[in-house]
């Protein structure tokens, strides 16, 4: 099994933690590790083939998107503007912002994402608009997101709609990204999340439907990084905490495996657990007070079903 360096080394800086039952809990859950490879950047647009998994968060984010975007362009009120587009996936989303616009903005499509494999399907799919006048592709993560703003802004591009969908936000802790999206933007930029939300007293329901085999047709490339080999482990998925605020995929190692990399060794015994990814859910109310902390014009819009948000945050 080929082991890669990035993820290797971020097992190595997180280290493991042990549970109150004696496991030993390696962390790998950097949502930028998902799209390392195009496999692992394919692996995710496959859970679009996941009927439930589009319907409820693909399908209505852009319904949202559609009936709302007349509202984001007059809250920025620029007649050209880059769209910044975060963790861009293949575009498709983007594109059915600018192809609702009833505006004759000029925009310049700039598609943010650590996958190259993501930046030339979504330049692809949006650059032949007819509103498009530019794409710029920009290989990055999101730390880096002010230098990024500082770069675009240029000639008539001064001004930006950020755009941070399919549920991005939830993979971070809100306040470190928040904080560090609106000390990127300038006055009068808009920034656009897609997210879930819950009004009953449970934040995450159904957790079956985290466990299908999509989801390990994915994460798996990531321990396979490890040096893991797929009979080596079981994909599992669990809620971390009694208030059901935080989901957790993970990997239950089933043999002892010594990994060697590099004249280094690492080993992983049989019950060790390895988290390839987490997410946080929020109330509507919390989410909204959360944005309103870095923002001074803060609007909530949800689908029919109150089960899924767009944020439009004005700085």
């Amino acid at each position: 099994m080929e082991i890669n360096e990035v993820i290797l080394k971020e097992l190595v800086k997180r280290g493991y933690s042990i549970s109150d039952n004696d496991t030993k809990i390696w962390d790998v859950s950097d949502s930028k590790l998902w799209y390392l490879t195009p496999e692992l950047s394919q692996g995710f647009l496959n859970l679009y083939k996941y009927e439930p998994f589009r319907r409820n968060k693909f399908d209505k984010e852009v319904e949202l998107i559609k009936n709302n975007v007349d509202v984001i362009i007059n809250l920025n009120g620029f007649p050209s503007f880059n769209l910044i587009d975060l963790g861009c996936g293949d575009g498709e989303k983007a594109k059915a912002f600018i192809e609702s616009m009833k505006t004759d903005s000029k925009i310049r499509y700039c598609p943010v994402d650590i996958s190259n494999y993501f930046l030339e399907k979504a330049c692809g799919n949006v650059k032949s608009l007819k509103k498009i006048v530019g794409c710029k592709e920009i290989l990055s993560d999101f730390n880096n997101f002010d230098d990024i703003v500082a770069m675009l802004r240029s000639g008539e591009f001064e001004h930006n709609i950020v755009l941070l969908l399919g549920e991005t936000i939830s993979h971070y802790d809100i306040h470190d990204l928040l904080f560090k999206l609106s000390e990127g933007m300038g006055l009068g930029d808009v920034l656009v999340i897609g997210n879930g939300i819950r009004t009953g007293e449970k934040r995450f329901v159904e957790i079956e439907k985290y466990k299908v085999p999509l989801f390990n047709d994915w994460f798996i490339h990531i321990v396979n990084g490890l040096g893991l080999e797929n009979g080596d482990v079981k994909y599992e998925a669990r809620f971390a905490d009694s208030r059901l605020n935080r989901l957790e995929a993970y990997y239950k190692i089933l043999k002892d495996k010594t990994v060697i990399y590099k004249g280094k060794e690492i080993n992983f015994k049989s019950g060790d657990e390895v988290v390839v990814a987490v997410q946080y859910k929020y109330f509507e109310k919390e989410f909204k007070d959360a944005c309103s902390l870095y923002f001074k014009n803060v609007e909530i819009v949800k689908d029919k079903d109150n089960e899924y948000a767009l944020m439009i945050c004005k700085k």
